[in-house]
């Protein structure tokens, strides 16, 4: 499990990056489950770096699957965190985010990010 922190204040976005990256010796697909919103916290995911579609109800239901990817392939998840203007500073919001194996559900990994509102 990975860990990354950011610092934002309210009304503004802090923006996450997650490498799904394949490293068993055959082609693998990978269910990914992460988490939503909160009070005073909107999270989206999306696929890539830049735009693409919103991928965020397939995320939090864990149907989102990345498909098909080889041996030492990888694809990045883009999640947006969005702090409400009424949240308190100090507060924060932890999001797990879980890549599962397709091929062997006991081969995971997660990685979570903590957004904390100054």
């Amino acid at each position: 499990c990975d860990w990354s922190s950011d610092v934002c204040s309210s009304d503004l976005t802090a923006t996450y990056y997650m490498m799904v990256q394949n490293d068993g010796s055959a082609t693998d697909s990978f269910s990914i489950l992460g988490t939503g919103n909160s009070t005073g916290f909107t999270v989206k995911y999306y696929p890539g770096t830049t735009g693409g579609s919103e991928i965020t109800s397939a995320v939090t239901q864990g149907t989102h699957v990345v498909a098909n990817l080889a041996p030492g392939s990888s694809q990045i998840i883009r999640m947006l965190v969005t702090v409400a203007r009424s949240t308190a500073s100090t507060t924060f919001k932890d999001c797990l985010v879980t890549a599962t194996s397709s091929s062997d559900s006991s081969r995971r990994d997660a990685v979570k990010a903590r957004t904390t509102v100054k």
